[in-house]
């Protein structure tokens, strides 16, 4: 009775294996190779499914920002202080991106918001950070000191510092748009003032060039009354212009005052800078560059200043044209 019993289970056994494997293959008949959907070639839907081709620089980009930020996540309080102290040692306060003291301690108050350590760290670093931040300002990297101000603001929301970066950082962009529309405007005079050179001198050498000739009519002999015929004068040539009217240097119209740097204003710190520029033709500044200071900490509120100063181009014969200048930019806070 029991092997008959155990011979009935193992035929159930066989006919619903043999099912199972009837269906899976009726399945596998119907889907399209390469996993296509139904009505739709397999290379279709290959195609339909690969991915937009992203730059190589730009996808390395992303995925070591993505790793940086999966790192630093999955880091306990005492690796993300250790690592904002190394990061000091190394002086990353706020850059790189990823891999600098102020996201490791931020990173670390987030997960111990009472953790004194990292609080002390942000507190003592600050004035250091600002200095990083005016300095992205200075060189022009005006996305990268955005992202500065930004990391310094989550560690101190309430720091008037704060508000004088923004300012600079507004100051510097709108500077850099107002010499952008004056190097167009210069450029433009400068082709206007090339074309009429180029006429007046066309002119001139029209004046200068002799008249042509004219025939001398033969006298008309009469039989009764001879008289010879009168030869036309030659015109004589205009005289060459002269040059005149007044030669000078550039003029100052209003000298913009300079901005005391943080960095100096907190040292105490007492210095110069001095800068070279051009006065173009039309009284706009460009080209403003130092060529010595008695510190780094005065060169970019020196640029500035000029930049925003107003000068009455140069004359030569009464005609305004371009002129290379220098001056020394004084900072003191005795006044």
């Amino acid at each position: 009775m029991y092997t008959s019993i155990r011979m009935r289970s193992a035929c159930t056994v066989a006919i619903a294996t043999s099912l199972l494997l009837g269906l899976a293959a009726c399945g596998n008949n119907q889907a399209p190779a390469g996993n296509g959907t139904p009505g739709q070639p397999a290379a279709a839907t290959s195609a339909a499914k690969k991915p937009v081709p992203v730059p190589a620089a730009a996808s390395t980009q992303v995925q070591a920002q993505a790793a940086a930020q999966a790192r630093i996540e999955g880091m306990g309080v005492k690796e993300l202080l250790a690592a904002g102290n190394t990061a000091i040692n190394q002086q990353k306060l706020v850059a790189p991106k990823g891999d600098n003291a102020f996201e490791y301690y931020e990173k670390a108050l987030e997960k111990d918001p009472k953790n004194q350590a990292a609080q002390d760290a942000l507190r003592e670093q600050f004035p250091f950070g600002a200095n990083v931040v005016e300095q992205s300002i200075a060189q022009g990297n005006f996305d990268e000191a955005q992202r500065e101000i930004a990391l310094l603001s989550k560690a101190d929301p309430g720091n008037y510092t704060l508000k004088i970066l923004g300012s600079k950082l507004d100051a510097a962009q709108k500077q850099k748009q107002r010499l952008a529309d004056q190097q167009a405007k210069q450029q433009a005079a400068q082709l206007a003032a090339r074309q009429a050179a180029e006429a007046k001198a066309a002119a001139a050498r029209a004046a200068s060039a002799p008249p042509p000739a004219v025939p001398v009519q033969k006298p008309v002999v009469q039989q009764a009354q001879p008289t010879p015929a009168q030869a036309a004068p030659k015109s004589a040539p205009p005289p060459e212009p002269k040059p005149g009217g007044e030669t000078r240097g550039a003029q100052v119209i209003t000298a913009a005052q300079p901005d005391y740097p943080i960095q100096a204003a907190r040292n105490n710190q007492s210095g110069y800078a001095t800068v070279e520029f051009t006065v173009g033709a039309d009284g706009t500044v460009s080209n403003v560059h130092v060529i010595g200071s008695s510190a780094r900490v005065f060169e970019s509120a020196a640029v500035q200043a000029v930049s925003r100063s107003k000068f009455k181009p140069a004359l030569k014969d009464g005609q305004p044209v371009s002129s290379t200048l220098q001056r020394r930019i004084a900072f003191s806070l005795g006044g």
